[in-house]
């Protein structure tokens, strides 16, 4: 007999609910629920539970099966689109439509499922001011049903993982007072240990993501050449730390950008030719107290940056010398080895990995949420929460209540 049982909203590519998954001991969800907008994304979770899995649960559009009624579990989770208040995305805001998604999923789930806990993950500026409006729309759609929500902001890499991914978890718990999570601190695991574990040839997902060889890159054959590595994998012992060699290139190499244009101009490529005159034109930034866009090859080594954005395009493997590939990527964010991209052009659905929550990350937060359950977790004195794991603090919120007011006005 299941002693909980549990849902999911907005899968994406289900590095959270496989962390829930892992931390229920393998229990598998009753059903899964989304919308047809997210279906791309979704089918890498669901092809893996029914073929993996022979998971024989329903999965549901609620914008098609709009008559759907869902059986009531004990716990929700959802993974909604964070570029709403991504610092990546140019048009993150807190008035962004992307955020309509948190509020549309609250309602729903709030108002026809009504679990005793409704959990979702997304940017770190959810915690911040900048994202004080849409957590305050949240608390508004909790306290309406009977909930009170917990912000609870975390760094992946205090739960183990090799990715430093700052996030913001929401829980919405059907208590008086919101209660106060577990905190965790747990040895994080460096990037290499990752990569030393064998993949077999025949791996569908052992593709590298960047076919050529980084040597040919500019700013890595720079960073070669100016450390005396010798090749791409004798880079990795001359840093002490994941490096972005396009940034080590002007700040940590010795010579401003214009010294490592000439050397590039001087080894007659027209590729280097074209990137000497980029660091030229960044040199020129710099000289006019300027800043510019420093995103790009990096040689990863203990702790990693997040896996977002470029990230899996542009990132060395230091074992091996090359770029990542799919199956590297899909083992950072902790997916099992026998999860794979589906489709035709498993390449064009890698930033779908990105879009993810690791799975250990999540196994921790729904381990919290089953202490909460089983009556073993402290509450505040308050429905509204600020929890940071990286401080072990907590903090009352008050919501801004014209905001409110019209949003519920808005909702009547």
């Amino acid at each position: 007999m299941k002693e909980y049982t549990y849902a999911s909203i907005v899968p994406l590519i289900g590095g959270e609910t496989l962390g829930v998954m892992q931390a229920m001991n393998g229990q598998l969800p009753e059903y899964l629920l989304s919308y047809s907008p997210f279906a791309n994304n979704d089918s890498h979770f669901i092809n893996y539970l029914r073929n993996q899995k022979s998971w024989e649960g329903e999965y549901v559009h609620l914008d098609v099966m709009e008559n759907y009624v869902p059986q009531q579990v004990d716990v929700v989770n959802s993974v909604c689109p964070c570029a709403g208040l991504s610092s990546l995305s140019t048009t993150s805001s807190a008035d962004s439509a992307v955020n309509d998604w948190m509020y549309k999923t609250a309602n729903y789930v709030l108002e026809t499922v009504k679990p005793k806990v409704f959990w979702g993950e997304n940017a770190p500026r959810l915690f911040s001011s900048a994202g004080k409006k849409v957590a305050d729309r949240l608390y508004a759609i909790g306290e309406k049903n009977g909930y009170s929500l917990n912000l609870y902001y975390t760094e992946s890499h205090l739960h183990g993982l090799c990715q430093k991914r700052p996030r913001t978890f929401y829980f919405f718990t059907k208590s008086e007072t919101a209660p106060i999570l577990k905190s965790w601190r747990r040895p994080m695991i460096p990037v290499e240990e990752i990569f030393k574990k064998k993949t077999l040839k025949s791996d569908p997902m052992n593709i590298p993501i960047t076919k050529s060889d980084p040597i040919d890159n500019a700013w890595v054959a720079y960073a070669v050449h100016k450390t005396g590595a010798g090749n791409v994998q004798g880079l990795y012992e001359k840093f002490d730390s994941s490096t972005n060699l396009i940034v080590a290139s002007d700040r940590r190499l010795g010579e401003d950008l214009n010294a490592v244009a000439e050397w590039m101009d001087a080894q007659g490529r027209e590729d280097f030719s074209k990137i000497a005159t980029r660091a030229r034109a960044m040199q020129k930034k710099l000289d006019d107290n300027k800043g510019y866009w420093g995103h790009g090859v990096t040689m990863l080594k203990g702790l990693i940056p997040s896996l977002i954005g470029a990230m899996p395009h542009c990132s060395i493997n230091p074992l091996t010398g090359k770029y990542l590939t799919i199956r590297d990527c899909l083992r950072i964010m902790g997916m099992p080895d026998d999860f794979n991209l589906v489709g035709d052009s498993p390449l064009s659905k890698v930033n779908h990995i990105c879009q993810n929550v690791p799975v250990g990350t999540a196994a921790d937060m729904m381990t919290g949420i089953l202490e909460y359950l089983n009556g073993e977790c402290d509450f505040s004195s308050s429905q509204y929460i600020k929890q940071s794991n990286k401080t072990g603090e907590y903090d009352s919120q008050l919501p801004d209540n014209t905001s409110l007011e019209s949003f519920l006005y808005l909702h009547k």
